[in-house]
């Protein structure tokens, strides 16, 4: 049957312009649809604020804090995604403010610390001894299992915020560190490739495909028995690894220097553009008592074979030679998770290209390690450090900042030692020890079939061990509340040292967070310590106003007989409280003026009549009105 020609569209009988009109409509529907899905995902925040900042929290609203999302850019298939350090920084930097910015991988975020134990919260405490005078800030922007492909991301948004330095610590999760050739989130190894993909990042429409991408491929691998992602006994070491086996000196052990080499030089390339100060540093790893992960046979020797003839050595005494030998038997390890000894040397190349300082950080640990072998007495595992060692990292930039005059061509002379433990409770060790052991329950410190038993096996035996078992296994409980939630406990049980302890302990981890400060004030307060409070309290101001601080450094001012400044505080503080008004009254009636106190003495009447300071203030006041002697200020 022939059809009629009546109703069949021909695009030939279509004039040329019609026929441009007829294509340019037909190209611009899916492009139509992708900026309606786009603006579509914009408008109900598809995926979340990805931002490296975002506003403080409330009551914080002159802050900037570090988004606890942003590591969404980077990983996409891990049931665990890491998070920068709790932190806030000032939106406006003050006129005599350096900022300091660090970056790095997990050893720069305090792995397995809490901040207040990480290198740069130690170099923040004794740059602010260093320098009372002005406002430093040490911004840590450091994330477990990220490489230099997120920090050259990162590094185009920390330049808008005014850094007067940049600090680098970084290279030992490069292959294996999202986006790096070795790793389950890597997409190839062209850089322009993805550089791309991360500028594609700032799309909604993007981040809503790769979500489908990676949800498809979690339920195609859980219906294969596959590369279970989601068990929630992997560590996140485990999870990153896609190329277990990258020999020395490999295509792609090739490509993850040229990856390491590239994107540090255009790190630094942002930086000097911008005037922003850099340092560099060396890398230090376990070389004496972390074994080769993986040793296989190649024309440049087996790892294990060298890891035995630096132990021959050490043992008859030749420590040079065995030191040798352990970095030869460290670079043959085929699993990559600690640094080769090439990208130092690639390191102090772009230090000497670029003219910026590079910290000697394999001197100073060699310089405190038994025969200059680097081993457990500064690392807990194959390349975290022990708090020795984060504290020996801080002194190690802090030296070369001074050397170099970063911050001011004078330093104040300090002694560097007494800050190397401030800020950190046995409540810190107990998690870091419980941390490690259960990294070393799981691949690759135990083969890789053998399940991780550490939680089915470990019996807390004090309260310690059970905050940080919790710590642990809960995802939304952190190490910053363990140390609130003990230092409650110690409250309650009168060992109110302990309990300061780690109050101070939170107070070195977010030195903003004024609850912090008002705990350990509170504390300060019941153990009669009333000068270390007001210090604490005065300090609390800078960051936040509180009734509670205004009400005890008048209430300290008062019993310091210093009424002036007694009046000042507690006039700023809340004036339906009955004890606020009672010592604003006693400061007004001890300082001879009794019409303003009568003013305090009546509100009181109003708000608490039958209250204990009523009736003490009606005896006072008549003490005061016939000129006889009044009591000695006493904490009411």
């Amino acid at each position: 049957m022939k059809r009629s020609n009546q109703n069949v569209y021909n695009e030939n009988n279509l004039s040329p312009l019609k026929r441009k009109v007829f294509w340019l409509i037909t190209l611009s529907i899916p492009i139509i649809f992708l900026i309606v899905l786009e603006i579509f995902l914009q408008l109900i925040n598809y995926g979340g604020n990805l931002d490296l900042f975002i506003e403080g929290p409330e009551g914080y609203e002159n802050y900037l804090r570090c988004n606890p999302n942003v590591a969404r850019r980077y990983f996409t298939y891990q049931s665990i995604v890491p998070t920068p350090p709790k932190q806030l920084m000032l939106k406006i930097k003050p006129s005599n403010g350096f900022r300091i910015f660090v970056i790095g991988e997990s050893s720069t975020a305090g792995f397995p610390y809490g901040n207040n134990a990480s290198f740069p919260m130690y170099l923040r405490r004794i740059l602010k001894k260093t320098f009372p005078d002005k406002e430093i800030e040490v911004i840590n922007i450091s994330m477990a299992a990220i490489n230099s492909y997120a920090l050259l991301d990162l590094v185009d948004e920390i330049v808008e915020y005014q850094p007067d330095a940049l600090l680098i610590y970084t290279g030992h999760n490069e292959y294996y560190g999202a986006l790096g050739v070795g790793s389950t989130q890597s997409i190839g190894n062209l850089r322009w490739l993805v550089r791309t993909y991360l500028e594609m990042e700032k799309f909604r429409t993007f981040l809503f495909i790769k979500d489908i991408i990676a949800w498809l491929k979690i339920k195609f691998d859980a219906i294969l028995n596959k590369n279970n992602i989601q068990n929630q006994s992997a560590t996140l070491m485990e999870e990153v690894v896609a190329e277990q086996i990258i020999p020395y000196k490999s295509s792609m052990y090739e490509e993850g220097k040229i990856q390491f080499k590239e994107n540090i030089e255009r790190i630094i390339k942002i930086a000097k553009a911008r005037n922003v100060k850099i340092i560099l540093s060396e890398l230090v790893s376990n070389l004496r008592d972390q074994k080769p992960f993986i040793s296989i046979n190649d024309r440049y020797g087996n790892a294990d074979s060298f890891y035995q003839k630096a132990k021959y050595y050490e043992s008859i005494g030749d420590y040079i030679k065995a030191k040798e030998f352990y970095i030869k038997s460290k670079d043959l390890d085929a699993l990559r998770f600690r640094a080769p000894e090439e990208f130092n040397s690639i390191l102090h190349s772009l230090a000497n290209k670029y003219n910026v300082p590079i910290v000697p950080l394999v001197d100073y640990f060699e310089k405190e390690s038994p025969h200059e072998l680097i081993g457990n007495n500064l690392m807990l595992e194959h390349l975290h450090p022990n708090k020795d060692g984060y504290f020996l990292i801080a002194k190690a930039f802090y030296n070369t900042l001074k050397a170099y005059k970063i911050i001011d061509t004078l330093w104040n002379d300090i002694n560097l030692d007494e800050e190397k433990n401030v800020g950190i409770t046995e409540l810190d060790s107990v998690y870091a020890d419980l941390s490690v052991k259960r990294l070393k329950s799981s691949w690759p410190f135990v083969p890789k079939n053998k399940p991780n038993s550490f939680f089915t096996d470990f019996v807390p035996s004090n309260i310690l061990e059970e905050l940080s078992i919790k710590i642990l296994k809960d995802p939304e409980y952190s190490i910053e509340t363990a140390h609130m939630d003990l230092g409650k406990y110690y409250e309650e049980k009168n060992q109110f040292d302990k309990a300061l302890l780690e109050y101070n302990a939170l107070i070195n981890s977010i030195p903003q967070e004024v609850e912090f400060q008002i705990n350990a004030a509170t504390v300060l307060i019941k153990m009669k310590k009333y000068d270390e409070a007001f210090n604490i309290l005065k300090n609390s101001l800078t960051y936040r106003s509180t009734s509670f601080a205004y009400k005890w450094l008048g209430q300290i001012e008062l019993l310091r007989n210093n009424f002036s400044q007694a009046i000042f505080y507690l006039k700023k503080a809340n004036l339906q409280d009955p004890q606020v008004v009672f010592n604003l009254c006693r400061a007004y009636y001890y300082k001879k003026q009794v019409i303003e106190g009568d003013n305090y003495f009546y509100i009181l009447q109003n708000i608490a009549p039958r209250s204990k300071y009523y009736f003490y203030l009606s005896r006072l006041r008549t003490l005061v009105k016939n000129n006889y002697e009044i009591p000695k200020i006493e904490i009411n």
